[in-house]
């Protein structure tokens, strides 16, 4: 799975195509930039945004929302979610794990055995077990920076989790983790060393479930900030896709090793930042974009543009690709059925119809009850019943963009929309959310 890389010209697009009134008290503004898919529930999708969650259990004709201290933050993060095959949510905070059993109104704070807080990943192995990365700042040494990274593996639904291996190396700010889907020992960590640029970029291969690592170096350009795995090929545990993040007005680069990171080979190279990226199920079609750079697909040899759309985020279940995108591409969420050429729109913000329905004492009605009106005004929304899609959805609307949503068989489906975050924060992070 992939988590976006939120930029700063996601937050300049947001600005572009919203009223300045729209800016939350968090100071972000709505976008969307990450999918991700459920496998247990079909009619369920969840929409990340700046100001919480957006979900629907009905496949789209209607949406609600969580406000962001329902899930238990009010910072300027963008959590990494995962649902389980029980249907719960998980969410990876910068305060530590949450996780909610019962659809997105309640949720807990999951212990962790040595007080770890600052979670920036999480992914599931194909035999449903859960790894989350902490990575955060420890203190100055004598060469640099210092920080604390490790992994946590839960096997019981994100009930406990326990240390997966050994800290890493202390010189390594940890980003991004992912396992190979035919190969549950078989992970992989981006990471990055240095305060200066040029920075040195990492990746750390584990063949034994995070027992030991080997280290693999990703070259970095004077001006990008860090790698970020993509995806890990579905049949091929050594092929693994990562992407480089940079400053707004520098290019990043798709990237690509068969060799489990011993050899590297570009296979497309972006004007902005990419913040799409979606593997087919079998691995062989892959898909592309960004803000600047439209939609773009094609194999591990290489892409040929399909499309103008101001990709944002880019995933695909089941044949049907979908991505996220800004209203001036006619929506915040689409999906389509002919590999990108055109989509239909699924979800715009005028589709939010009010606070997620949950029982008195839940973290939603706590939190969130009183605030909707409040959003509504600021997002200009129509007052009841607005509509989750334009009155001519479901037809076909070329350049523009695809989220996440199950048709059909291909099992349930949650789509995280990701809105850019503040521009300052997000150059200083450099991090994958």
């Amino acid at each position: 799975m992939w988590r976006g890389l939120a930029r700063l010209l996601a937050f300049a697009i947001a600005i572009a195509v919203v009223r300045p009134e729209v800016a939350r008290a968090n100071g972000r503004f709505p976008a969307s930039n990450a999918v991700i898919f459920s496998p247990s529930d079909p009619q369920t999708v969840i929409v990340r945004v700046t100001f919480g969650l957006l979900v629907t259990r009905d496949a789209g004709k209607s949406w609600r929302w969580i406000c962001e201290r329902g899930v238990g933050f009010s910072s300027l993060e963008d959590p990494s979610y995962v649902v389980t095959k029980s249907g719960a949510i998980v969410a990876g905070l910068f305060e530590g794990v949450r996780v909610s059993r019962d659809g997105g109104c309640t949720w807990a704070s999951v212990p962790m055995p040595d007080g770890a807080t600052v979670f920036v990943d999480l992914t599931e192995r194909s035999d449903g077990a859960l790894v989350a990365l902490s990575s955060s700042y420890d203190k100055r040494g004598d060469g640099g920076s210092l920080y604390k990274s490790r992994l946590y593996l839960s096997t019981d639904d994100a009930k406990t989790f326990a240390p997966l291996g050994a800290l890493m190396d202390p010189t390594l700010l940890a980003e991004s983790v992912e396992v190979a889907p035919s190969d549950p020992s078989r992970l992989y960590v981006s990471a990055v060393r240095g305060d200066d640029s040029p920075r040195q970029g990492a990746l750390l291969v584990s063949t034994n479930a995070g027992a030991k690592w080997t280290e693999r170096a990703i070259p970095l350009d004077d001006k990008e900030l860090a790698p970020f795995i993509a995806a890990v090929d579905p049949a091929r545990p050594d092929r693994v896709y990562l992407r480089t993040s940079a400053p707004v007005e520098r290019g990043t680069r798709l990237l690509v090793t068969d060799d489990g990171g011993k050899t590297l080979e570009k296979v497309f190279a972006a004007k902005g930042p990419l913040l799409g990226f979606a593997l087919a199920q079998g691995g062989d079609a892959l898909w592309i974009g960004g803000p600047d750079d439209g939609l773009h697909r094609g194999t591990r040899e290489g892409v040929e543009r399909a499309s103008d759309l101001k990709v944002q985020c880019l995933a695909e279940r089941g044949g049907v690709l979908w991505a996220c995108s800004s209203e001036a591409s006619g929506f915040i969420a689409g999906s389509s059925t002919d590999r990108g050429s055109t989509f239909v729109d699924r979800l715009h913000l005028a589709g939010i119809g009010g606070l997620l329905e949950c029982p008195a004492g839940s973290n939603v009605q706590k939190e969130c009850a009183g605030e909707f009106e409040k959003l509504r005004a600021q997002l200009g929304l129509d007052p009841v019943g607005a509509r989750s899609a334009s009155p001519d959805a479901g037809a076909a609307r070329p350049d523009a963009p695809a989220p996440t949503r199950g048709l059909g068989s291909t099992g349930a489906i949650v789509v995280v929309v990701v809105v850019a975050a503040g521009a300052a924060a997000l150059f200083v992070r450099a991090r994958r959310r």
